[in-house]
């Protein structure tokens, strides 16, 4: 055993080494110098690492050990690097590591193991390799927890490769014990990833074993990765073979099939596992409740999603923000603001402070009702008040919502305030800020946004941005801009979408070129971008228009063989052209009675 892990340990001293810091007074200049009394006995050292309070009284603490002689015992070192793992503050467990290494404690297995379990939580796992040389030079061998943490490490950073070759080196050179710990850690990072059969492969292996037999919770992986990558049923499969084997399924089994159904509104199945969970005695927790909470929500099944809450709250099961916030988006998707304010207003009195999703929901729900701008703009300041950072999302909406809502300066101020806070604008930042300002006929401005983009190293451009600006050109009447932009797109690496056409073809028709609107529809399907509804109802407007009849009737039925329909803007215009029945085009007449023929036959009118 120890010659193969030496002969691993030669191979690994080759990584990265970084236990040589010496910069820990930085961190302790930038702590502060609050004074902690200097532990000079073991009781006194557990009674201080047993009531630090945050990272400043933890590097306090470590100065005082690290000046004491002897050195403090190695297990009050471990101590505290723990409780600054616990803290998640990896970073200062790593450089307290090290500065152990360098001052010349002699650091244990154990000791090791934190400092690689940091180095993997803060997405550094080359270092934690370089720690693991560390066992083989001081003649230790590393156990399956150590190996168990870099397998971790390794998937965390989707190096899956590198996971499953350590795995199988782990394996066929017998470096460790294999545990159901191991085996749990490889299946749940291969279901993570999207390799569910991979990992289904390995729990036949579990299966076939003596010693390392899978439980309900490495059931529960697997079968939470097949309902999440919409493989219903082979998660049923494997549910009911659990079952079969004698493993008890437990509420997370159930949690994760509940959630696949309730997402296909498989409502019979959904009542049939929530019954099997009641003759089982398996209690439905928190998570069940707002599974299904929210699922009904977002069906527009509000009022179930009540009686739903009430059953919970009769079994004593708290509801969390989460459910609450499932239950306002519910009001807001029905377009029931006030219910849904109702519900956020109440939560501080349930002990249930709201989160950004919480006020996100209202916020959202505001801005597309326009004369609620300034109660989306007051929330958004309230949270800002209340200690919660908003997302780049939450920006977003309140920006659609100040530019569709007339507050053009206000949304140009907030869109600064975005990246002074430090926020990266994406895809639907700038989508929502070239639409708002041709909304408000800032072409011009949009355009140079545009070029501004183009120059920024790493901004991926897309086609969407351009179509946002060329609509606003074709709106402005400014039809020689829109199609210097479209013409430039091959230039910038951009094939066009059918949305771009789309835009092309309804921006010619609108200025009264519809020559060139039939040309783009035949250059589209050309360059094989199918037109699709929005296509068709523009080049037939146009046609009408135009008084193009003949043609019109032609796009006409090939809208309907492709399965479209007119929108109410074209039916609008056909009716519009029916007018008197001496002025009624024939044409027109049987694309409407095409439409609707028992009715308009029966119209001796038409």
């Amino acid at each position: 055993m120890e010659r193969k892990g030496f002969k691993l340990g030669k191979f690994l001293i080759s990584s990265p080494n970084f236990y040589q810091s010496g910069n820990l007074h930085f961190a302790f200049r930038y702590l502060g110098t609050k004074s902690v009394s200097i532990c000079n006995s073991p009781e006194k050292m557990k009674l201080e690492l047993g009531n630090i309070n945050g990272l400043d009284e933890a590097m306090n603490l470590y100065k005082n050990m690290a000046g004491t002689r002897p050195f403090p015992r190695i297990q009050h070192f471990n101590q505290l690097l723990s409780h600054l793992v616990n803290l998640k503050e990896y970073s200062a467990s790593i450089l307290l590591f090290n500065d152990i290494c360098n001052l010349g404690v002699s650091v244990t297995e154990y000791t090791m193991s934190i400092a690689i379990n940091s180095y993997c939580l803060s997405n550094r796992i080359d270092y934690g390799f370089s720690v693991l040389a560390m066992f083989f030079k001081r003649g230790c061998v590393p156990d399956s927890v150590t190996f168990n943490t870099l397998l971790k490490g390794l998937f965390r950073e989707n190096r899956i490769s590198e996971a499953q070759e350590l795995f199988r080196k782990i394996v066929r050179e017998g470096l460790c014990e294999l545990t159901v710990v191991t085996y749990g850690t490889v299946i749940d990072g291969l279901c993570k990833s999207g390799n569910t059969a991979v990992a289904i492969e390995l729990l036949r292996v579990m299966e076939k074993g003596s010693c390392c037999k899978p439980k309900i919770n490495v059931y529960n992986m697997v079968i939470d990765s097949l309902c999440k990558n919409r493989g219903i049923e082979s998660a049923l499969n494997l549910f009911r073979e659990t079952k079969e084997k004698g493993v008890a399924p437990d509420v997370s089994t159930y949690n994760s099939l509940l959630c696949a159904l309730c997402n296909l509104s498989e409502w019979e199945q959904v009542k049939m596992l929530v019954k099997e969970m009641a003759d089982y005695k398996i209690y439905q927790d928190r998570v069940t409740f707002t599974i299904i909470i929210d699922s009904l929500c977002k069906e527009g099944l509000v009022d179930e999603a009540e009686d739903v809450l009430r059953i919970m709250l009769q079994r004593n099961v708290a509801p969390d923000v989460v459910c609450y916030s499932a239950l306002m988006d519910g009001y807001c998707l029905q377009g029931r603001v006030d219910k849904a304010r109702n519900v956020f207003d109440k939560m501080p009195s349930k002990n249930i402070a709201p989160n950004v999703v919480s006020f996100s929901i209202l916020i959202n729900a505001y801005c597309k009702q326009m004369k609620k701008i300034n109660e989306a703009l007051h929330l958004f300041r309230d949270m800002q008040r209340k200690g919660f950072e908003p997302d780049v999302a939450a920006y977003n909406t309140l920006l659609h919502g100040l530019f569709h809502g007339g507050r053009y300066s206000c949304a140009m101020k907030l869109f600064d305030e975005l990246q002074t806070v430090g926020l990266k604008p994406n895809f639907y930042t700038y989508c929502n800020l070239l639409d708002g300002l041709c909304m408000n006929r800032q072409n011009e401005r949009a355009l140079l946004l545009l070029e501004q983009l183009e120059q920024k190293k790493n901004e991926y451009l897309h086609i969407a941005y351009y179509s946002i600006v060329m609509d606003g050109f074709f709106k402005a009447k400014e039809v020689d801009k829109a199609r210097v932009i479209f013409s430039n797109l091959p230039c910038k690496g951009l094939e066009p979408d059918v949305k771009t056409y789309t835009i092309m073809i309804n921006g010619c028709c609108q200025n009264g070129l519809l020559l060139e609107a039939k040309d783009l529809l035949v250059k589209m399907e050309e360059a094989r971008v199918l037109p699709n509804e929005v296509t068709y109802n523009a080049i037939i407007r146009g046609n009408l228009l135009s008084g193009e009849y003949d043609d019109a009737a032609k796009f006409f039925e090939e809208m309907s063989d492709r399965g479209f329909s007119p929108d109410p803007s074209t039916f609008g215009v056909m009716l519009d052209l029916v007018g008197t029945k001496e002025q009624s085009p024939t044409v027109v007449l049987k694309m409407i009675q095409k439409l609707a023929p028992n009715t308009l036959k029966n119209r001796p009118e038409l």
